[in-house]
């Protein structure tokens, strides 16, 4: 491909620049000065692959959730949908998941959702995907955040900033669709990216904030702390536990890292995609250490869009081939690229230039909201005592200030209709002396984080898990079950010493 080659000019394909630069005029950030639009503007291939890697996100998660749709979703679970208005009554109200509690619902809404993730990935009605993608996601979450941590809030959070943004300019559909003419590699800049970055920075420089207000960061002891707890730490995670030197090292370089994190905004070219190769290696670190759900992967997508044009420009020569393969094959194909091409803007165009004019002050409002709500969690700013969410309950912590310093399982037994004693915890076989691997009593991070939340939460959320496993243990064991005893064993991660949790005695409703 030419580099600057006009779609459809020399070529039976779409071919695009592939060297970026800065116009004059960009929308909402067309008075910038150049050296901050520089480092606040997006390439349009970093918006192309976060919204690829977005996409496919979407779809892993709804998959591993799609293991637990029943245990988690439906009114047969651990919270059923009466339950759930009680404790979180405005939750309730605007998920459409809890619209009913059957199965069969649930397993329709994964299933839209996963088409518009689709849908999302290769680039077809871009805005209208990402829109219907995120509204989804919003739904899912609401209706059991007992399973959520801070990586489904990070990826519902930089989603809901990208809706703002071009995510369909370049390697879509909606990009051939429209013959070259949005399909540049000119960066987007504006409102809508400051926002993105400052978000991902955020993340780190309030995380940063915490984690300098705590003992145990300070003195270098939380990492090996935490790599002492058996439920979090995963494939690579026990071998390194045994490093005690290593940990306090990686406890005083990631310290180093967030307080850095500004960094990513003010460098530009190889310096910026130098930092953030080092920040995606550690997440990269994390995940073959850590069970730690989608945290990882949730930063990682925030990552991409800090990578510069010198790196797009090269994995763009990169994947010519493919692209242009790609290309060819829907040109020899017209009848599937009809199909796919969308004949007509889903809005009117009167509804389309409004949009487009409250864009800037709608983006404008995402960056300041932003930046409030960080500046209020870490306590700079005041919140108002009426106010329905403390920022400071929904920050990025991340083991800070107090890092976890115990382990634990659970021991449930049951009793049933003939009087016998039956294990009736569903993920391992539990008693009172310790397992071989307590990681092994959580399934999966959802269910680890569930569990974990269980052992503080109210007595109305704890007799909701009472009657899921009297279900589940009726099923399991054939007959029917009177009571069941939940009992969680707290281990000092820095010793044998266990003490036990008793957390109630309940009948079973079918008794």
């Amino acid at each position: 491909m030419k580099e600057g080659t006009p779609a459809g000019a020399d070529s039976p394909h779409k071919s695009y620049s592939l060297r970026p630069e800065i116009p004059a005029e960009m929308g909402d950030g067309s008075r910038l000065p150049a050296a901050l639009a520089e480092r606040v503007g997006i390439d349009a291939r970093a918006l192309a692959a976060f919204r690829i890697y977005v996409g496919l996100l979407l779809c892993a998660d709804l998959l591993l959730r799609a293991r637990n749709l029943r245990a988690f979703y439906t009114d047969a679970g651990v919270l059923p949908r009466d339950i759930h208005a009680e404790l979180y009554p405005t939750l309730a109200r605007v998920s459409l998941h809890t619209l009913s509690g059957a199965l069969w619902w649930q397993a329709l809404l994964f299933v839209v959702a996963f088409g518009f993730a689709l849908l999302l990935t290769v680039g077809y009605r871009t805005r209208v995907s990402a829109v219907a993608s995120w509204l989804l996601l919003a739904s899912l979450q609401a209706r059991n955040d007992y399973v959520l941590n801070g990586g489904d809030t990070v990826l519902l959070v930089v989603l809901f900033v990208a809706l703002f943004l071009p995510l369909g300019r370049r390697w879509s559909l909606d990009a051939r669709a429209s013959d070259g003419a949005d399909a540049t590699a000119t960066p987007a800049v504006g409102f809508g990216t400051a926002a993105l970055l400052s978000q991902v920075v955020l993340i780190y420089a309030t995380n940063a904030v915490f984690k300098f207000r705590s003992d145990a960061w300070m003195a270098g002891e939380a990492v090996p702390q935490v790599f002492q707890v058996e439920r979090f730490v995963v494939f690579l995670g026990p071998y390194i536990s045994e490093f005690t030197a290593l940990l306090v090292a990686i406890n005083w370089l990631w310290v180093a890292m967030l307080a850095a994190s500004p960094l990513l905004l003010l460098a530009r070219g190889w310096l910026r995609a130098t930092l953030v190769a080092l920040y995606m290696g550690a997440h990269l670190a994390m995940r073959l250490t850590m069970d730690l759900g989608l945290f990882s992967e949730a930063m990682v997508a925030g990552l991409l869009v800090f990578l510069p044009p010198v790196v797009w420009d090269r994995v763009e020569s990169a994947v010519e081939p493919l692209i242009n393969g790609v290309g060819d094959w829907l040109d020899a194909r017209p009848g599937i690229d009809a199909a796919v091409q969308p004949s007509r803007a889903v809005l009117p165009s009167g509804l389309r230039r409004g949009a487009a004019r409250a864009l800037p002050v709608a983006t404008a409002l995402v960056l300041v909201v932003g930046l409030l709500w960080q500046v209020a969690a870490v306590g700079v700013v005041a919140t108002p005592e009426d106010a329905p969410v403390d920022p400071a309950e929904h920050s990025w912590k991340l083991f800070a200030p107090n890092p976890p310093a115990s382990d634990g399982w659970y021991v449930t037994t049951a009793e049933t209709a003939a009087g016998e004693e039956v294990d009736v915890y569903p993920h391992a076989d539990t008693g009172f002396d310790p397992p071989d691997d307590i990681a092994d009593t959580y399934p999966n991070a959802r269910w680890r984080k569930y569990l974990t939340g269980l052992q503080h939460g109210s007595d109305r959320r704890i007799a909701a898990f009472a009657d899921y496993l009297c279900r589940t243990g009726a099923e399991t064991h054939g007959e029917r079950l009177t009571e069941v005893e939940i009992v969680f064993v707290h281990e000092s991660a820095h010793s044998d010493e266990r003490t036990r949790q008793d957390l109630g005695t309940y009948r079973c409703r079918s008794a």
